[in-house]
């Protein structure tokens, strides 16, 4: 056995030491390698670190043995050989050289849960919106600028000399010429010295008083000429409503074949819902007249 076979029997098993201890025999350094070999010096520490994870696939690790190896005259296949017998033990590297890796750029959060949660939150005020739009917010009976009554039409009494008068004992199913009737021939039912509702006087300038009865539920809002609401709110069936406001008052009555309408006093016909429906829109002029 000549000087040279016997230092390398004596080389250690793996792959990267057994590179390094011949390079060194042969008093190169690690530049030199590289420079010969036409990579990069951290690629030839690797090799001989056994640090094959950062070089990336196992194909790109055994082309760099086998030249590395035929430079330094060793055997390609036994030091490819004892790279497989270590790779068995070592953990599946990545596809991209580690070194690849530390220049990717950071990832951030995924940002799809953000644009989810926008969405539904547009949908949400869309949703919002649309039924506001359909169906107005829930205003308080009373205003600023109008007053709204609500009684039962079994206890409701005029008040003396007031415009305001809730709807008379007959209920307000009764039509208003049975309300004047009953107020006639039932003196017990009227308060001593109130004043009929149609005699009563008039409300100020520029200003309606409406008198709402219902014989079944509906619901009704009104709109001063101001485009406040004087009333939002639903009538129960046998309850009344009597409120006043700046004219000309904007009127929509959800369920009109139910509900009787008296303005300044006078009895006043609702104007008949589209076909097949039972919402009526309409608005009430300074004068009292319908629009």
């Amino acid at each position: 056995m000549t000087r040279s076979e016997a230092d390398v029997a004596e080389l250690p098993t793996e792959p990267g030491a057994r590179l390094r201890r011949q390079r060194e025999l042969a008093g190169m350094s690690e530049q030199q390698v590289a420079e010969q070999l036409n990579l990069d010096a951290g690629v030839v520490m690797a090799l001989e670190r056994d640090d094959y994870a950062a070089l990336g696939a196992p194909v790109f690790v055994r082309g760099h043995l086998k030249r590395y190896a035929a430079l330094l005259a060793l055997s390609e296949d036994e030091v490819v050989g004892a790279y497989e017998r270590s790779r068995a033990q070592l953990a599946q590297p990545t596809l991209i050289p580690k070194a690849r890796e530390e220049m990717l750029p950071v990832r951030g959060r995924p940002k799809w849960p953000w644009l989810v949660g926008g969405v539904v939150a547009f949908l949400l005020a869309a949703g919002i919106a649309a039924y506001v739009g359909e169906h107005g917010l829930g205003f308080p009976a009373r205003s600023g600028t109008g007053t709204a009554d609500d009684s039962t039409a079994s206890d409701a009494a005029p008040t003396p000399g007031g415009s305001n008068a809730a709807p008379s004992a007959g209920g307000p199913s009764a039509t208003p010429a049975a309300d004047t009737a009953a107020r006639q021939s039932s003196p017990a039912s009227t308060t001593p010295g109130a004043a009929d509702p149609s005699a009563a006087p008039g409300p100020p300038a520029g200003q309606v008083a409406l008198q709402l009865a219902f014989a079944a539920d509906s619901w009704v809002e009104v709109y001063d000429g101001a485009g406040k609401a004087v009333l939002y709110d639903l009538g129960k069936a046998g309850t009344g409503r009597t409120v006043t406001g700046a004219a000309p008052l904007s009127i929509t009555v959800g369920n009109a074949p139910a509900v009787s309408l008296r303005v300044n006093g006078q009895p006043l016909a609702l104007p008949p819902p589209p076909a097949g429906q039972t919402v009526a829109r309409f608005s009430i002029g300074p004068d009292g007249s319908l629009r």
